[in-house]
C-alpha cells in the first residue's frame, strides 16, 4: 500500500524539493535513414554506399550499437527531403544559416559548426577552360558575364550568388561539369571534391582542355547533419553519434585507411 501511495506521489511530481528523474542512456532505437549524394565523390563517397565516410560510420556503428540505413538521391533532393523531415539526417553537409532552421549541427560553444566533429573537411576548386577569358588569383575571380557552372544544390552556389556571380546549376556530378568546360559552354566552373580534380588531371577528354588553377576558392568542414526535428526527439542520440564521428576519425586504423586513400590529415 505504501510503494503505491508512493508511486501515486511519483506521478503527481513527488514532495517539494525532491530531485528531478534524470534521463538515462536511450534505450534500443529505430534505424536512421540518412540521405547521401549519388555521385561520385572518391575518396570519400560512391553511390553503391563505399568510400571513407561509410568506412568511418560503420565504425560508429559499431560503436554505438547503432543501424544506419543509406538512401543514394541527387544533392538538392537530399537536402529537400531533411528539410521535410523524410530522412533523419544527410552525409556531409555544409552548415548554413539557411539550413539551420531544419538541420542541427554539432555545435562549439560560440553556436558556430563544430570541424573536429565533421566527417571530414572538403575543398571548393576553380577549374577553368584552356585559353578561355576565365581566371582566378587566389582573391579574384573572373568569369564571362559572371557565369560560373557549379555542382546542383551545392552551398558554393548561394556563396558565389551572394557575391554577384551567376552560378549556373544544370549538372550534378564533376564530370558532366568538366564537359561544360571542354564544350565551350562555360569558360569557369567551381567544384567541391576530389573527383573533379582527378578528372581533369587523369581523363583524356579533359586533358589539355581544362585545368585547375589556384589555391582552393573554399574550404569548408561537411557534417552528418540532422533533421531538427529527429534531433529533438533524441538529442542524446545525435550527440554520442557526433561525438563517436571524432573519436573514428582520430583512431588509428582509420587514419591508416584514409593514408591509403590519399588523403593524410582525414
Amino acid at each position: 500500500m505504501l510503494a503505491a501511495l508512493l508511486a501515486a506521489g511519483a506521478a503527481h511530481g513527488g514532495e517539494p524539493g525532491a530531485a528531478t528523474p534524470q534521463p538515462g542512456p536511450p534505450g534500443p532505437s529505430a534505424p536512421l535513414v540518412m540521405c547521401y549524394e549519388d555521385v561520385e565523390q572518391r575518396p570519400w563517397s560512391s553511390p553503391d554506399a563505399s568510400g571513407l565516410n561509410f568506412e568511418l560510420l560503420r565504425r560508429v556503428e559499431k560503436q554505438l550499437g547503432e543501424r544506419f540505413v543509406y538512401a543514394p538521391k541527387p544533392w538538392r533532393r537530399c537536402i529537400e527531403e531533411l528539410r521535410l523531415g523524410t530522412v533523419d539526417a544527410v552525409v556531409a553537409a555544409a552548415d548554413a544559416k539557411s539550413r539551420r532552421s531544419f538541420a542541427a549541427y554539432p555545435l562549439r560553444p560560440d553556436g558556430s559548426a563544430d570541424p573536429a566533429r565533421a566527417l571530414y573537411s572538403d575543398s571548393v576548386n576553380v577549374f577553368l577552360r584552356a585559353g578561355g577569358r576565365g581566371s582566378w588569383d587566389g582573391h579574384t575571380l573572373v568569369a564571362p558575364n559572371q557565369e560560373v557552372a557549379v555542382q546542383s544544390g551545392y552551398l558554393i552556389s548561394s556563396v558565389l550568388r551572394e557575391r554577384g556571380y551567376r552560378p549556373r546549376e544544370l549538372v550534378k556530378s564533376a564530370e558532366d561539369a568538366l564537359r561544360l568546360l571542354q564544350t565551350g559552354m562555360f569558360d569557369v566552373a567551381l567544384l567541391q571534391g576530389a573527383e573533379a580534380s582527378r578528372l581533369a588531371v587523369s581523363d583524356p577528354r579533359f586533358q589539355g582542355k581544362v585545368v585547375q588553377t589556384g589555391p582552393p576558392y573554399w574550404v569548408l568542414p561537411l557534417h552528418l547533419a540532422f533533421n531538427r526535428a529527429a534531433y529533438r526527439r533524441n538529442p542524446q542520440r545525435a550527440h554520442a553519434i557526433w561525438e563517436a564521428i571524432a573519436a573514428a576519425r582520430a583512431s588509428a586504423d582509420y587514419r591508416r585507411l584514409a593514408a591509403e586513400a590519399g588523403v593524410p590529415e582525414p
